[in-house]
């Protein structure tokens, strides 16, 4: 005997079509509300997108102001933590190439991007024989960078606070030349 008969199932898979339906609509709704905060930003930007953006949330008010936006999302309960950050990095990418904001940028990949550029226009990294804090910070500075053309700019906001926070007097060279 089946208890579970074909239009029990079809209810049943009714039922999701609708909330997929929602959650569709509402992801809509909600990539459009960013869009209006990175269409805000992209006025505001009154310099060079790379000087615009340069430091972290701590000395960078443009980026503290998106943080504190992500952050109050997620503290209200409607995304995790790693979603907040992730659609935060999604926006400063859509905000830096100039492009309509979409919560997966930060997960996409470029493949022409930057294959055998990088290689062919920087030394390999050596052995250290000897080097100074001074050497330390341009080196910390580069690899700030290279990860922000990589698009990977949590990462490097992370490092700019890491370095602020453990090495006294740290200041990224490589924006500022």
């Amino acid at each position: 005997m089946s208890v579970i008969n074909a239009s029990i199932i079809n209810a049943v898979i009714k039922s999701f079509e609708g909330e997929a339906k929602a959650i569709a609509k509402a992801r809509t709704s909600q990539d459009k509300a960013i869009q209006g905060a990175l269409d805000a930003m992209l006025i505001a930007c009154d310099k060079p997108k790379a000087e615009f953006m340069k430091g972290n949330a701590k000395t960078n008010a443009a980026r503290g102001q998106i943080k504190a936006m992500f952050d109050a999302i997620v503290e209200k309960g409607f995304i995790s933590k790693s979603s907040g950050a992730s659609y935060q990095s999604a926006f400063w990418i859509a905000f830096e190439q100039g492009i309509e904001f979409q919560r997966d940028l930060n997960n996409k990949k470029d493949k022409t991007e930057g294959q055998g550029e990088a290689k062919t226009s920087t030394k390999a990294s050596g052995a250290v024989q000897s080097t100074s804090r001074t050497d330390l910070d341009k080196t910390l500075s580069k690899a700030m960078a290279q990860a922000r053309l990589l698009g990977l700019l949590d990462f490097a906001a992370d490092l700019v606070d890491l370095c602020q926070d453990c090495l006294d007097g740290f200041e990224e060279t490589v924006l500022s030349k």
